[in-house]
């Protein structure tokens, strides 16, 4: 379903899909250039007063502009394949704050970027509680959100069904999107294996370790992802 074209000019301001500002966000100046190194090493970082991203696609900063994940991009395959450097200099006074908006800005100067949003049937995986029940209870909710993941374990202490679920999509090729209809909130500790750790290892798979010790499951079905279409870009930005 195709909603209103959306030209990036004319709603820099928008958050990640839409919510308005009441002013134009931008950087008060910045570089833009191709990176031709071919080299597959990207970086991204924050200096005092500055963003530095350095051999990033125009994906890529497309995800982060909106805030979005890889799958909910469509357009041409150069969008991933060519690599641009940006180094971005906050307005005085900023707090270095709302890169998002900030960079939608200078995506659509530079680039002329123009894009569209639709939802589309795809295909996810469903979180929803196990045959037997979850075995995870909510708990209060005191302000305390906050998450850690390494490898092969994730920490989460006042987490959302929701916000696990976008965890777990790290880890798979397609959405996960929260159905469980758990409300609340949780604290939860999960353990497993990693993939990369070789058939000598012990350990639960991650599906196994979600069933196993949360009484949760991932079930692969279709339902509607919002999409961010591209409808038009440069190849070549416009010189700084």
């Amino acid at each position: 379903m195709r909603t209103a074209h959306v030209l990036l000019c004319a709603t820099l301001a928008a958050s990640a899909f839409g919510q308005q500002a009441a002013e134009v966000l931008e950087f008060e100046a910045a570089s833009v250039k191709p990176n031709k190194s071919g080299s597959n090493h990207s970086e991204s970082h924050g200096t005092p007063g500055q963003l530095v991203a350095l051999n990033m696609s125009l994906r890529a900063y497309i995800c982060r502009a909106f805030n979005v994940r890889d799958y909910q991009v469509s357009g041409p395959d150069w969008l991933g394949s060519e690599k641009f450097d940006i180094v971005a200099k906050y307005p005085p006074h900023s707090g270095d704050s709302q890169p998002g908006p900030r960079l939608q800005k200078l995506l659509a100067d530079r680039f002329k970027l123009a894009i569209h949003r639709e939802t589309k049937e795809s295909p996810v995986y469903a979180l929803l509680p196990a045959k037997n029940g979850p075995k995870i209870k909510p708990v209060e909710d005191k302000g305390d959100h906050s998450t850690n993941s390494e490898r092969g374990k994730f920490v989460g202490t006042g987490v959302t069904m929701a916000r696990f679920a976008e965890f777990l999509a790290r880890y798979m090729d397609r959405p996960v999107v929260d159905l469980s209809d758990m409300k609340g909130v949780y604290n939860i500790t999960l353990e497993w294996t990693p993939d990369e750790a070789g058939a000598d290892a012990s350990g639960p798979t991650l599906l196994t370790a979600i069933q196993q010790q949360l009484g949760l499951r991932l079930q692969p079905q279709k339902a509607p992802i919002e999409i961010l279409v591209v409808d038009h870009a440069e190849r070549i930005p416009v010189e700084n």
